[in-house]
């Protein structure tokens, strides 16, 4: 498995927290209660600089994960930190609930509808309060779809395609 197969984006430290080297991550939906004690993670940010520190403590505050890594003790060390993403590997996730998928497998994918008229690529991925939402973009055209059962129908992560169903006002056309 390739190096950018084993990690998942989990989030992104956002700033310093307090003077001992603790930094609040924005983690991603689900993902937050798996960060703990021990654990390795990835940090990534400009210039491809990456380092794995060791976490040494996390906590909940105000709804925002805190963390304090191992070898970070002051607010300057902290803040170094600012802006880099956080990775963790999908063996510290673990497998995922059915219908359930890592957003890198998502994009790039190729989506059809139900009758098989190609509608483009999946570029991005949308995380909203009710559902989360595909970008589709294809000729000229970009295509939002609810990640519901009534428009995913399929997804075939080893063929590279998606087949939905194209429910009345899912496309400019039909508004």
């Amino acid at each position: 498995m390739a190096d950018r197969d084993k990690w998942i984006s989990a989030g992104a430290v956002v700033k310093p927290h307090g003077i001992r080297g603790e930094v609040i991550v924005d983690v991603t939906r689900d993902l937050a209660d798996m960060i703990a004690s021990g654990m390795v993670v990835r940090l990534t940010g400009r210039k491809g600089c990456e380092t794995r520190p060791s976490v040494e403590g996390v906590r909940f505050h105000a709804g925002r994960l805190i963390i304090k890594f191992r070898d970070v003790e002051s607010r300057s060390e902290a803040e170094s930190l600012r802006s880099q993403e956080l990775w963790l590997t999908r063996e510290q996730i673990g497998p995922l609930p059915q219908g359930r998928y890592y957003v890198q497998d998502i994009v790039g994918l190729t989506v059809y509808s139900e009758p098989g008229e190609l509608l483009g690529r999946v570029t991005d991925v949308l995380f909203m309060p009710a559902n989360d939402v595909y970008v589709v973009s294809g000729e000229g055209e970009e295509i939002l779809l609810p990640v519901i059962d009534d428009v995913i129908r399929d997804v075939d992560l080893a063929g590279g395609r998606i087949v939905v169903h194209l429910m009345k006002g899912l496309r400019r056309e039909d508004r």
